[in-house]
């Protein structure tokens, strides 16, 4: 790693501490606090991806996935949210210039949520798109200054997919977050009512997935914007399961080393106890290994400036969405050992797990998703 990326990586894991101690405040009022994305600010974390065209580091995934991993010891839904925030500004730099100097001129630290998966169609304007709806799950939206919303947008042959990117001042956010795990990521749903948006802040989904957005004119050396963007995908938000997992490791062999026994003695000595921590650090242990590897296989193939394998992002999606799997698997195995201190809200082992199903949910390790197009590329005749 280059020494100003690990300088960069440092400042990240400087704000652990400040995450954990803000934790539990955040989860009771449902959003991170604003303390937290100064801080991110204020450490450059929030401008990794951005161009350096508009001030930004135009960084590397693997940096940014790496931070997104160590913010995850400290909290779990600050590190979502950073996550969020900070992939967007790949994103952000996918749309046409004009779009991009319409975010950035003004601010030029300014941020975008999201609500990605097309649920809504937009209506062809003059000179654009309107559009009215509800977006769900848009995490961190509370410090957003954009959004960017998936939309099927028809202009007489047939319905597209597409990115449009709209201001927070015209939107409306959902008091709709009341959830199992994540609380404080604020992932409240986006109320949009005749929204007219003009077709420079649009672009065409497709294009993102073979790494030919029309952004990429305006910053010929980032490579980020060659690469497709399902190449990259699972190396954004699945690592804030991989960090709870190692957290909750940590957690779980601490507290089983002062824990006495029901019969008397360290429960520390009972084979039991030892085989299944040992169990459930391996499945943790290679959850990171799968992650860690990964991420560098994926930048690697981008560096070498040739073609993408077709299968490649298939193949991530399909590793991580296992590697969170392993990650769920370990840290449940952690909680049985813990008993019933698990049933208490006071307990940290319970808002882990509850953290981790949540994150399980996400429609990018979603095993049948994930494994499904695996498979089906396999079965694939081949020349198909």
């Amino acid at each position: 790693m280059a020494p100003a990326d690990a300088a960069l990586l440092a400042r990240a894991r400087a704000l652990v501490p400040a995450l954990a101690a803000r934790a539990a405040a955040a989860e009771a009022a449902g959003e991170v606090p604003a303390e937290t994305i100064a801080d991110f600010r204020a450490a450059g974390l929030l401008r990794v991806l951005q161009p350096r065209r508009f001030g930004g580091r135009g960084g590397t995934f693997a940096l940014f996935s790496a931070i997104v991993e160590d913010l995850a010891a400290g909290c779990a839904a600050s590190a979502w949210v950073y996550a969020v925030l900070g992939e967007h500004q790949w994103v952000i730099a996918c749309f046409p210039e004009a779009a991009q100097r319409e975010v950035w001129d003004a601010d030029p630290e300014a941020v975008a949520c999201s609500s990605l998966l097309p649920r809504a169609t937009a209506q062809p304007a003059a000179g654009g798109w309107r559009i009215s709806g509800r977006f769900p799950f848009s995490s961190g939206s509370a410090h957003a200054q954009w959004a960017i919303l998936g939309a099927l947008c028809d202009a007489g042959a047939g319905p597209e997919p597409r990115y449009l990117l709209v201001p927070m001042a015209g939107v409306t956010r959902a008091d709709d977050w009341q959830v199992l795990g994540l609380r404080a990521t604020g992932s409240r749903s986006l109320l949009l009512e005749e929204t007219f948006v003009p077709d420079h802040r649009s672009v065409r989904l497709a294009d993102l997935l073979v790494g030919i957005p029309p952004g990429r004119a305006a910053h010929p050396a980032f490579a980020l914007l060659h690469a497709p963007r399902t190449l990259f995908v699972p190396y954004s938000l699945p690592p804030v399961a991989i960090g709870i997992a190692a957290r909750a490791l940590g957690f779980a062999t601490a507290a089983l080393r002062a824990r006495r026994a029901r019969e008397g003695g360290a429960l520390a000595g009972q084979e039991f106890v030892q085989v299944e921590l040992g169990r459930a650090a391996a499945e943790i242990d290679t959850a990171r290994l799968i992650l860690h590897q990964g991420r560098a296989r994926a930048e690697a193939s981008l560096a070498a400036g040739g073609p993408i394998d077709p299968a490649a992002p298939e193949t991530h999606r399909r590793d991580m969405a296992f590697a969170v799997g392993l990650a769920r698997a370990g840290v449940e195995r952690l909680c049985a050992l813990a008993g019933t201190e698990i049933v208490y809200d006071r307990s940290p082992l319970q808002g882990m797990l509850r953290d981790l199903l949540t994150i399980a949910t996400h429609g990018v390790v979603a095993p049948r998703e994930a494994m499904g197009a695996a498979g089906r590329r396999l079965l694939a005749t081949p020349g198909d």
